[in-house]
């Protein structure tokens, strides 16, 4: 096992101990890795064989041989173009969907702090075993299912786990879930449950199971069925006429089958397979992933869309548009957690005279502040927040209104104590040294 010690404040003596590096590794072969078992991955030729048990395309394979039985080699070659471009596009969707899955599993808690050996060391979080001490600090991602033995002004967000936006206040003796974030303050916990008996791993085991047919996969497999039945009845009954007639069998035998051949719609599989990628790449572009092609149409039959709201129908974020304080009002422009806007009063902009009192407000909101923002990572384009998402703005709308730095601040005026926000006092109190020896008092 590898891991790499890590420096920790000292913890009181009611902090649990934690297992010893033996325990924890005897734990690991009993209870598995900390994470879920992605469900063994589909071999190409049962993909391939999944979309030819469509009835649309067993009727244009029938059809296919039944052209190379009459020596109609060109519409064999035709047919079996369509069968072969209409089984590509839908492997290759569900191959490329399926990778986009597996990549999202980076979002899960890459490490997690532990203490084993009674020191404090930085694991991957899939070494996390049951009666792991678990060291939580803000931005943390919980890596297991645990009781909290100690907390001090702990803050989860939950969101990804109950779509409530609002951070959930945690105290000794509570229970914190797997995949949920450590807003504000710190803890010690003990993990209970990790992998499949964790919250995540509970979840992911509802998404398992077969998938019911779409709507246009029942539509297209009746008018299979249809089809198919109504032209062996036609090609029968064509045939007969032609005996009655005096016609020769193998006369009639060709004439049947070129009529059945006729019958078939070849191009309508290969014209719905195109219909429905164009559909998933547009999709795509605006964020949507589509394992299965005829997913894209399903949504068309929804009558009821239930959803959650953070992440879904908001982002989980929040941002400063206004300020007021006894000298005025002003505007803020700008999105999401980017330090970048400008402060307004009526469409203008603010006078230094106007803007100093601004500034006083948010310097002392920046002050009485334990949040902190990150600018964005490769990859993306987006400033986050690590912190309540309350705080995070009040830090954009300070650099907005060009107030110092977090880090200039905090060197400048070091905090010397704080009380935390509760439900009781509804405020956060922070005490800072100034320069000329004075104490400021913040409050928010």
């Amino acid at each position: 096992m590898t891991s790499r010690a890590i420096e920790m404040p000292s913890a009181g003596s009611s902090a649990p101990a934690g297992l010893t590096q033996a325990e924890a590794e005897r734990r690991l072969a009993r209870y598995g890795r900390n994470e879920v078992a992605p469900p063994p991955p589909t071999p190409l030729h049962r993909r391939v064989l999944a979309q030819l048990r469509d009835p649309l395309i067993m009727v244009l394979l029938g059809a296919a041989l039944l052209t190379i039985a009459i020596g109609d080699h060109p519409d064999a070659v035709v047919i079996g173009l369509v069968v072969v471009f209409n089984t590509t596009v839908g492997v290759a969707q569900e191959v490329r969907a399926d990778r986009a899955v597996a990549a999202l599993s980076a979002l899960s808690a890459p490490h997690a702090r532990v203490r084993r050996d009674g020191e404090a060391y930085e694991v991957s979080a899939a070494l996390v075993v049951p009666g792991d001490s678990l060291l939580l600090g803000e931005g943390d991602i919980i890596a297991a299912d645990a009781d909290l033995a100690e907390a001090s002004a702990l803050l989860m967000d939950e969101s990804m786990l109950t779509g409530e936006s609002e951070p959930v206040a945690k105290t000794t003796g509570d229970t914190v879930s797997a995949g949920t974030v450590v807003v504000r303050g710190r803890g010690v916990a003990t993990a209970t449950a990790t992998g499949s008996a964790s919250a995540l791993g509970r979840i992911a085991a509802l998404l398992d199971g077969e998938h019911a047919p779409t709507p246009l996969q029942r539509r297209l497999a009746s008018l299979g069925r249809v089809l198919a039945a109504v032209t062996l009845a036609l090609c029968v009954l064509f045939f007969a006429l032609g005996l009655v007639r005096g016609l020769g069998v193998s006369t009639m035998a060709v004439t049947a089958i070129s009529l059945a051949v006729a019958a078939v719609p070849e191009s309508l599989p290969a014209v719905v397979t195109l219909a429905l990628a164009l559909g998933a790449r547009r999709m795509a572009a605006r964020g949507a992933l589509i394992r299965r092609l005829p997913a894209v149409e399903t949504l068309g039959s929804v009558s009821v869309l239930a959803t959650d709201k953070t992440g879904t129908l908001t982002e989980g974020r929040m941002v400063v548009q206004h300020v007021w304080t006894t000298s005025g009002a002003a505007d803020v422009s700008g999105s999401g957690y980017e330090p970048h806007g400008d402060l307004t009063r009526a469409g203008r902009p603010l006078t230094p005279e106007q803007l100093r009192p601004l500034q006083e407000l948010l310097t002392t909101a920046a002050l009485c502040n334990d949040a902190s923002l990150k600018p964005p990572q490769s990859g993306s384009d987006a400033w986050t927040a690590v912190g309540d998402p309350m705080e995070a703005a009040l830090l954009a709308a300070a650099a907005k209104a060009r107030c110092p730095g977090p880090a200039e601040l905090h060197l400048a005026c070091p905090r010397i104590g704080e009380a935390p926000f509760d439900s009781l006092r509804k405020r956060m109190t922070t005490l800072h040294h100034l320069p000329d020896g004075n104490v400021l008092i913040c409050l928010k």
